[in-house]
């Protein structure tokens, strides 16, 4: 009878073990923002279509002067992985931000563009201790 009721505390652990995987995915604004505004073109691309590819307004707009704006957008990617026991958490959380900076002319239209590349392809990965 004891043997019995170690092994079925026994699986009951191991059963609890197997089922203590978590994944979480977490996107920052449109982390799709790059695919959005590849058909930007400076020098002919105007404001109004600018917020209608990158699906509304900068997250920041910023005076520079002549009458140029810089407009700002703030987008990425966070994944988290890891093994959740009842008394151990081993988890590991990847997160790349990125920014999307076009400068617009007095005339609203895009003179010049810069957009980050940090998140693009963020791994997914669990161990926490190191690399």
């Amino acid at each position: 009878m004891r043997y019995s009721l170690v092994g079925a505390v026994v699986l009951g652990l191991v059963v609890a073990a197997l089922a203590g995987c978590g994944f979480n995915r977490a996107n920052i604004n449109h982390a799709d923002l790059p695919t959005k505004v590849a058909g930007v073109v400076p020098g002919q691309t105007t404001l109004a279509e600018l917020e209608q590819m990158a699906g509304g307004p900068a997250t920041a707009i910023t005076p520079v002067g002549d009458g140029k704006r810089l407009y700002t957008y703030t987008f990425g990617d966070s994944k988290t992985k890891g093994l959740y026991l009842i008394v151990l958490n081993i988890s590991k959380t990847n997160t790349g931000i990125d920014t999307a900076s076009f400068l617009v002319n007095q005339d609203d239209i895009v003179e010049a563009m810069q957009v980050g590349k940090n998140s693009e392809d963020l791994p997914w990965e669990w161990w926490a201790f190191g690399d």
